[in-house]
């Protein structure tokens, strides 16, 4: 079987073409925010930064390209619960005001402003990640020199 057709190594390079275009994505969507807001350059820069090093990491597939691949998975699934964070956090005084004084909350709550699940496609992808690195460490027949 040709090298560049393992399954690994195929996942890796579709996590990077996704970090890639999510990068991107998020670069279109947080464009009229990114002067006021210096945080919201985070996952732009990271979705490109991660996905090239993720490519790279696709072609080298060696010992050392492995931990690499760790790093940057595991950097992906923290970027998302930051992006999580930061897009829900208005939404918490009214989460509050829900539970403990039971104040209605409508179902705008959930569509307005920022989307309240996006983040969580860095925290998917970083996860995936995770367990390809953990349960097929590169392979156990040779993959790894």
């Amino acid at each position: 079987m040709n090298k560049y057709f393992q399954l690994n190594r195929l996942i890796v390079f579709f996590l990077a073409i996704g970090l890639l275009v999510l990068g991107f994505e998020i670069y279109l969507e947080h464009y009229h925010i990114l002067e006021d807001k210096k945080a919201a350059w985070i996952p732009v820069i990271f979705g490109f930064v991660g996905g090239i090093i993720t490519l790279l990491v696709g072609m080298l597939f060696n010992r050392f390209s492995y931990y690499c691949f760790q790093v940057i998975m595991t950097c992906s699934v923290i970027v998302g619960c930051m992006g999580m964070y930061f897009h829900n956090l208005w939404r918490l005084q009214a989460l509050v005001n829900y539970f403990v004084n039971k104040k209605p909350i409508g179902f705008e709550i959930l569509t307005e402003f920022t989307p309240l699940l996006a983040p969580s496609a860095f925290c998917a992808m970083g996860g995936l990640g995770i367990l390809i690195a953990i349960f097929n460490s590169w392979g156990t027949n040779d993959a790894v020199r």
